[in-house]
């Protein structure tokens, strides 16, 4: 299964250049603003991230501008321009990147034609979602660590790494069957209970190769180290992605 699934990533280079290319914008721009921060450790960060791979979701160093929390520290007010950017791209090319793996799967041909249309489709329901996410996740890491302290930290992760395994394929939802944040919960739960046994083992893998990924870049975390994990996750996660899309374009066989 993984000799196919490379195969068939191999054989549409596409979904390799989208996220290396917004991966590397994302780190020479933080390069530009802050330099290289961070210094190697034992750290390990659990990917709940769907979609379009990139090493910032198994980084806990924000070096990355394309999440919230690289406007942290003495970071320059005027960053948040990159940001802001950076994460409009990114859900610009969540929407093109699925469907371009939803086309590689069922042997349809994957265009840059293809992806803007399908980016610009989807992007302003991935902004939605984002803002979901976002204000979910401060609100009940707050709550919980103002109720258990440090114990609070670790019910917030435990808590949104269920969520995740149950609302798995949300972001395929919204792409594949073209629904409303709202309605592709709904539909990914009904996914989830369809395909549980087959669904649950993609996501033991998901999470062992990204946190094998994880690992491996903060115990030798340097500029170069990072470089090799832009097209590393871009191979491995993107794999794992083809298999997801399979099984979620198998389960939808059965409705």
């Amino acid at each position: 299964m993984l000799k196919q699934l490379l195969g068939l990533l191999f054989r549409n280079p596409l979904l390799l250049i989208y996220p290396i290319v917004l991966d590397g914008l994302s780190f020479i721009t933080g390069l530009m603003i802050v330099g290289f921060i961070g210094t190697p450790s034992l750290s390990y960060r659990l990917i709940l991230e769907m979609g379009l791979p990139s090493v910032s979701y198994v980084s806990n160093i924000p070096q990355f501008v394309n999440q919230l929390q690289f406007m942290g520290g003495t970071v320059p007010a005027s960053a948040w321009i990159a940001v802001l950017s950076m994460l409009l791209a990114t859900v610009f090319t969540q929407g093109g990147y699925i469907a371009s793996l939803r086309n590689a799967v069922e042997g349809q041909p994957i265009s840059l034609r293809q992806f803007m249309r399908d980016g610009k489709s989807h992007w302003v329901r991935f902004i939605f979602m984002f803002l979901i996410f976002t204000a979910a996740k401060t609100a009940l890491t707050t709550l919980l660590v103002a109720l258990f302290n440090a114990i609070g930290l670790f019910l917030s992760l435990v808590i949104f790494v269920i969520l995740r395994i149950r609302y798995i394929y949300v972001e395929y939802c919204i792409v594949i069957d073209r629904l409303n944040v709202d309605a592709a919960f709904r539909q990914s739960r009904r996914y989830v209970q369809a395909s549980s046994f087959k669904t649950l083992g993609l996501v033991a893998v998901l999470f062992i190769a990204s946190g094998t990924i994880s690992l491996l870049l903060h115990w030798v975390w340097n500029p170069v180290a990072v470089m090799a994990a832009i097209p590393l996750c871009a191979v491995v996660i993107g794999a794992i992605q083809l298999a997801f899309m399979q099984q979620l374009c198998q389960t939808k066989q059965t409705f």
